[in-house]
């Protein structure tokens, strides 16, 4: 009579084995949304909606976000760091640590505790990280979170799909994208930095590569000297790049993960096209607010009277005007980002203005090779750039925008500051005054 099968003992355990290991192997994979994205309470643009620009902010809210993972520093170009990304926006995590790709491979799903970490800019752009560096007041920085904190505030939730880079021209690319994966398409390398290498590996430092758009537009690529494939030379033709967007100053720049993300298969595109280096029209800002824009300056020198955002027929700019201020001398500046000259030729400046009231006060444009950026500019030397000032509209408010020209930037290198300073006065007795009310428009820088 046939008994059946019986396995032994050691059979049974080593049964037991694989089955518990099948189970946790499994539980590895489990959807995010079943180990813990219930604690999700936020989004990353929300997070990046409370921020307020210039300053630091700690989280102590119990806030969670949850994202992918679509850069690490597994080719090295990406330091100390991983990008997530959600449905909404995208943003750094500063993390103390290395093989952080190991832990955090690309398409990772992060649940991320924010209590306890903080929220700082670098260029304008918003990172996480575990404390700030105060070290220069007027700058502070985000510290890298410390790897024995990484499993208090970063939860890992199973291995998704990497998000599908977001195709934009260069006319998209706005501070919206900060941190995201981007696609690029129809661009090439500028000429000069055609097989050219990607990083500077022999002073291990990175480096920038300009890259243009066949429509208009120039990007710069950035890549660490200690990259990973900072030996190979950029390629010749033209084609697409995906990238992670950022901006420092005046330059639009992005970040490779490994050279697979460059794929040029086609011809040069025509190289006699004229680029947008820098542009704003003030349009995204709070009207009746005073100018507070990532990287830009506004700067009192004599009396307290800042560049404010104002808005006529459907259009916002930044005026300024002596106008109320009580104050026998106003001077007052507003500076653009630094801007970056090495990487282009023939540059031209130009922008609208428009005068009301005009009673004598004026507005200058200027430029300095040797400001240090720190909030003094009168303790630099400028040099007043000729352009076209609208004038005379003494009655009321100028039938028109005035066009400065196109203002060369012809012979200047390496990194520059434009700048405009408004001098005028408003004192309380009726002579004197000059309050002329000024305003700037579409302010574009162009090169090639």
């Amino acid at each position: 009579m046939n008994q059946g099968y019986m396995p032994n003992l050691n059979q049974l355990f080593f049964f037991l084995f694989v089955c518990c290991w099948a189970c946790n192997r499994n539980r590895e994979l489990i959807p995010a949304s079943a180990i813990g994205t219930e604690q999700v309470n936020a989004s990353i643009k929300s997070i990046y909606n409370t921020h307020i620009s210039g300053n630091t902010e700690q989280f102590v809210n119990n806030e969670v976000i949850s994202g992918i993972v679509t850069a690490n520093d597994a080719m090295d170009n990406f330091y100390k760091s991983i990008v997530i990304q959600d449905s909404t926006a995208a943003i750094t995590l500063k993390l103390d640590g290395f093989s952080l790709s190991a832990l955090y491979p690309l398409g990772m799903r992060v649940v991320v505790k924010l209590n306890g970490l903080w929220m700082g800019e670098y260029g304008g752009m918003l990172q996480l990280g575990g404390g700030i560096d105060r070290s220069d007041p007027q700058f502070p920085s985000i510290i890298p979170l410390p790897a024995s904190l990484f499993q208090k505030h970063i939860v890992s939730a199973g291995l998704q799909k990497v998000p599908e880079p977001l195709e934009v021209g260069y006319d998209q690319l706005h501070d919206s994208l900060h941190s995201r994966l981007v696609k690029l398409s129809q661009i090439q390398f500028a000429e000069s930095d055609t097989a050219a290498y990607f990083g500077d590996w022999v002073n291990k430092a990175t480096n920038s590569l300009s890259l243009k758009f066949c429509s208009g537009g120039t990007v710069y690529l950035r890549t660490s000297g200690f990259a990973k494939f900072a030996k190979l030379k950029s390629p010749k033709g033209s084609g697409s790049i995906i990238g992670i967007y950022s901006e420092f100053g005046s330059q639009r720049q992005l970040m490779i993960r490994d050279t697979s993300d460059v794929y040029f298969a086609s011809g040069r595109c025509s190289n006699n096209i004229g680029y947008t280096l820098f542009y704003e029209d003030f349009e995204q800002y709070p009207v009746s607010s005073t100018i507070n824009i990532p990287l830009w300056q506004n700067i009192p020198e004599l009396a307290k009277q800042d560049f404010q955002i104002q808005r006529f027929q459907q259009n916002s700019f930044a005026s300024v005007s002596a106008l109320g201020s009580q104050e026998s001398a106003i001077c007052s500046w507003l500076i653009l980002p630094p801007l970056q000259l090495n990487n282009s030729t023939n540059e031209q400046l130009s922008f609208l203005t428009r005068d009301a009231f005009d009673n004598g006060a004026s507005l200058e444009v200027l430029l300095s090779a040797n400001y240090d950026g720190k909030g003094q500019p009168w303790k630099a030397k400028w040099q007043p750039l000729k352009a076209n000032i609208a004038n005379g509209a003494r009655n009321g408010i100028g039938a028109s925008w005035v066009k400065s020209g196109n203002i060369s930037l012809h012979g200047f290198k390496g990194q520059v500051y434009i700048g405009f300073r408004y001098t005028g006065s408003d004192p309380a007795s009726s002579t004197g005054k000059r309050n002329t009310n000024f305003w700037v428009d579409d302010v574009k820088i162009s090169g090639q």
